[in-house]
């Protein structure tokens, strides 16, 4: 069938600033699909390396990237022609999009809902996940994506609860009860289980990004360094890979990420336990077994002023040798 005979394809946005779990989400909503249908995931990574699409891919679903920036760069003919190629190589029963922790939704959801896509595609509830724990982190807060996202987010999930205090989801409620126009889903979740079900919840059009008040982070419940800052600092991007011989120390590796302590790390590597996918938060690592690679990456992003120590703290991680890197700030 010629791509223009296929029409009103369920797609969702599934939002997040950095490190809040959005690829786990994906992959475990991939796990959740029904078994004959053929989902497909649009990813875009902020670097210049894409990491998350063989994370998905290793799920069963197929996958375009668009790494080196953020979508609403992109929003235009590149989109318009990845989005295209996406849909007629893999015919899926639903799209689901995935933007940088970094990009700007409204652009995407302006294009997805207007031009060439308005037939193609029918919009579903937009997702976004947060971290409690961020919600008086003015990096975050200050953030006009951040911001962006719960405004625009039909559905809304306190992540990582499990590592949240009360107070923390209490606030997290209280901005997503005063968001307007209202959720229509507000809840929590550990380790990013979002329930199917979700994503066929009504998408309000009447979203916006413009933020009233309610969104704002109540005085009595900011932190001292919130008070303190008045802007939100820049995030750096870093982004390396391997030759697949290079073999990093795990110990030695783990040591020097938690003492980073980047706001965001990706890697898929080749170490002394074998081939592993990395994520890492604010230092806190979980590593998973995967199939070798051709070379290994690593992408960072981060506001440590440390970025022109990486690539030779990298080296200090390696027991052999080393190619190309490419560091970039944004």
């Amino acid at each position: 069938m010629p791509l223009s005979k296929l029409e009103n394809i369920p797609t969702n946005l599934i939002m997040g600033f950095l490190g809040v779990g959005k690829t786990t989400a994906i992959i475990n909503l991939l796990k959740q699909k029904p078994k004959l249908e053929n989902w497909a995931v649009l990813v875009n990574e902020f670097g210049t390396i894409g990491i998350d699409g063989s994370m998905f891919a290793e799920s069963g679903a197929t996958v375009k990237e668009i790494p080196g920036g953020c979508l609403c760069c992109a929003v235009g003919l590149p989109f318009q022609v990845g989005v295209n190629q996406l849909i007629k190589q893999a015919r899926p029963d639903r799209l689901l999009i995935e933007p940088s922790g970094l990009g700007h939704p409204k652009q995407v959801l302006d294009m997805l809902t207007q031009g060439p896509f308005h037939s193609l595609l029918e919009l579903r509830a937009s997702i976004c996940l947060v971290d409690p724990n961020k919600l008086t982190d003015s990096r975050y807060t200050s953030h006009e994506t951040f911001m962006d996202q719960i405004a625009l987010s039909d559905v809304i999930v306190a992540n990582k609860t499990d590592l949240a205090d009360k107070a923390a989801i209490q606030l997290f409620h209280r901005i997503a009860r005063q968001s307007e126009p209202y959720k229509n889903v507000i809840a929590e979740c550990v380790a990013g289980q979002l329930e199917l079900s979700w994503l066929d919840s009504h998408r309000n059009p009447a979203r916006h990004t413009s933020i009233p008040e309610s969104h704002k982070i109540p005085a009595e419940l900011q932190t001292d360094s919130v008070l303190l800052t008045k802007k939100a600092e820049k995030f750096k991007n870093f982004s390396r890979q391997f030759p697949s011989q290079s073999c990093f120390d795990y110990l030695t590796l783990s040591k020097f990420i938690r003492t980073l302590k980047p706001e965001r790390l990706k890697a898929i590597i080749f170490t002394n336990k074998g081939w592993l996918i990395i994520n890492s938060v604010d230092g806190n690592i979980d590593s998973t077994p995967c199939k070798e690679r051709n070379n290994s990456h690593i992408e960072i992003i981060t506001t440590n002023d440390q970025m022109n120590d990486l690539s030779s703290s990298f080296d200090h991680c390696l027991q052999a040798s080393i190619i190309s890197e490419d560091t970039q700030q944004l």
